[in-house]
């Protein structure tokens, strides 16, 4: 083999370099073809560098460094919880509230004055959110090395890919680090949880991790700053009509580009584009491989059956603080993949296609995970105490360790681990910045706070939290209490996966007119779908989710036109979507 890569490294004499789109890309390949254990090598690869160039600096709004409330001061005012949050409290009402409800020594403050705030005077304040607004020059910046070894012997042959990548990090990145931040509000406790990796340090740039498994894809292997994994790797047996492939491996179907309407087998790996890749790809750097089995069979002339059953491998999402990020960097997404078995589920499908001259047909069913998932609010299991810095976290700890039993020095810790909360620097600080974070990821705030305090009574209850249903002012007063107290809040929510089918059909026609002209060999496909009862994410976070029907369709037309001798054909493409319930990016 060592034989072999020197022939390939001094076959590598062509560079190409593009710089289109904002993304640059210097690439070097070469080919080998051999006798290797008795059957026909052939290999090739590629060394590749690639950038997207930021045109306009701005970061991601869900990153620390992207948001618009850094360094604007925000008043705040605590509600009164003996009104049910309708009524603010007044300088001295706290100390009647705690003596309602049993507390009547509380200690004196204690820790340096919360970060960012002024104006403090125990139930209201001004905080000012202390991270930076920064800018990145780059969005991606890695170096891609691929290769495609493949072995033949008659009817059989080993198909594979392998795919390594490194983004050094640093370069052209404004990098958030949690650790300038651990001396605040006892530091980021989100980083020593099983999966935590992501909320450690520097960014997590392509590293997957779930609850309860580090590098849950068998055939992947990834960290901080690389990834290495083998996209194509299975075996293929073709006679006559059949082909048979066994191994880890993707199957596209659909015609739209970028538009995935019957393109339901596989979900997508966002951690290096996001949902718009370089258009010569389009999704085949996305999409996400699979161990299972596909059988292709050519019935007729005409007729193609397409059969397939595959492991289910969820869509990864971007890491936090990453600069193609779309989880606000404030709440702690827990992936149970492989907790609740979701990693033993099969996705499995069958598409029969047609065609008859200028005409395709085709109808395919897919019972499949969706591997978007849907995500709900989820016990943060971290036992902190508020700070004693504050008015109200001075009594809130107090209040949970006389009337609550907290051991003592615990004070609201216990009670918080079994609540979506968790206590840290630079969370959410203002009513106002849940409301906007809310807007930001298509949630109701008032919905996502009632059902927040409603999936985790009695404990919610015993913390004064209540429901405040669609009354905004009781809210808001409710939130900025516990913002107040917290001094930073970091939510926790977790994402499950739910089996749903997924009906299509399509057709497609090329036209015929005059030579040369725009109407002629124009490729035309339209295709639909149908999914009863998909299951969303509810705008509440709750564990009630929203089930709706889904309908989609997509309309493709597509043709290559030489307008001159001079210049190559240019690709013309138009395309239409329509989705009844969801986003493109399946909200």
């Amino acid at each position: 083999m060592k034989k072999v890569n020197q022939r390939w490294l001094g076959a590598t004499a062509m560079v190409i370099a593009t710089v289109a789109a904002g993304a640059a890309h210097a690439q070097t390949g070469g080919v080998v073809d051999r006798k290797l254990f008795g059957g026909d090598f052939s290999f090739n690869g590629l060394l590749r560098i690639e950038a997207a160039i930021s045109t306009s600096g701005e970061m991601s709004a869900a990153n620390q460094f992207g948001l618009q409330s850094n360094g604007r001061p925000v008043n705040r005012q605590a509600g009164n919880p003996a009104t049910q949050w309708t009524t603010t409290l007044a300088p001295g009402g706290l100390t009647d509230l705690l003596t309602s409800v049993g507390v009547i020594d509380l200690p004196s403050l204690s820790g340096p004055a919360p970060r960012g705030v002024s104006n403090n005077i125990g139930v209201a304040d001004t905080i000012t959110r202390y991270a930076p607004s920064r800018r990145n020059e780059l969005n991606y910046h890695l170096i891609r090395f691929e290769a495609t070894p493949s072995i033949s012997w008659g009817d059989w042959s080993l198909q594979s890919r392998v795919r390594a990548v490194y983004d050094p990090g640093g370069l052209g990145y404004s990098e958030f680090d949690y650790n300038d931040y651990s001396d605040i509000n006892g530091g980021f406790e989100s980083g020593r949880l099983d999966a935590g990796r992501q909320y450690r340090g520097k960014p997590d740039y392509l590293g997957y991790e779930v609850d309860g498994k580090n590098n849950p894809l068998f055939f992947e292997r990834s960290g901080k700053h690389y990834q290495v994994d083998l996209p194509a790797f299975f075996f293929q047996w073709t006679n006559g009509d059949i082909t048979a492939r066994l191994g880890n491996q993707s199957v596209a179907w659909g015609q739209l580009l970028f538009f995935r309407i019957m393109d339901v087998a596989n979900g997508l790996d966002l951690r290096r584009h996001l949902f718009i890749d370089r258009a010569i790809e389009e999704f085949a750097d996305e999409r996400m491989s699979a161990p299972g089995l596909r059988i292709t069979w050519q019935a007729t002339d005409q007729l193609v059956v397409d059969t397939f059953a595959h492991q289910f491998i969820p869509t990864i999402v971007p890491n936090s603080n990453t600069p193609y990020n779309i989880v606000d960097s404030r709440f702690i997404l827990h992936d149970n993949y492989f907790d609740n078995g979701a990693n033993e589920e099969l996705n499995y499908g069958i598409r029969l296609k047609a065609e008859f001259g200028n005409y395709n047909l085709q109808a395919m069913a897919t019972s499949r995970l969706n591997p978007l998932g849907s995500i709900r609010w989820a016990r943060s299991n971290i036992n902190k105490a508020l700070p004693n810095s504050n008015a109200l976290g001075l009594a809130f700890n107090q209040y949970c360790q006389v009337v609550l039993g907290s051991p003592i020095g615990e004070g609201c810790g216990p009670q918080l681990a079994q609540t979506p909360i968790e206590v840290g620097p630079l969370g959410l600080f203002s009513a106002e910045e849940w409301f906007d974070r809310g807007g930001y990821t298509k949630l109701s705030g008032t919905e996502a706070l009632n059902r927040l305090v409603r999936d985790f009574q009695p404990i919610t209850g015993q913390l004064l939290a209540a429901e405040v249903g669609t009354n905004v002012n009781a809210a808001n007063n409710e939130l900025d209490a516990f913002f107040i107290a917290t001094e930073g809040i970091h939510g926790h929510v977790e994402r499950d996966y739910y089996r749903e089918e997924v009906y299509g059909i399509g057709g497609g026609y090329v036209t015929e007119g005059e030579p040369g002209s725009l109407f002629d060999q124009l490729i035309i496909n339209v295709e639909a779908t149908y999914s009863p009862d998909r299951t969303f994410t509810a705008i509440s976070l709750g564990d009630d989710y929203d089930v709706r029907d889904e309908y989609q369709v997509g309309l493709v037309m597509e043709k290559y036109q030489r307008f001159s001798q001079k210049f190559p054909a240019t690709y013309m493409v138009f395309q239409y979507l329509w989705q009844k319930e969801s986003s493109l990016e399946g909200l």
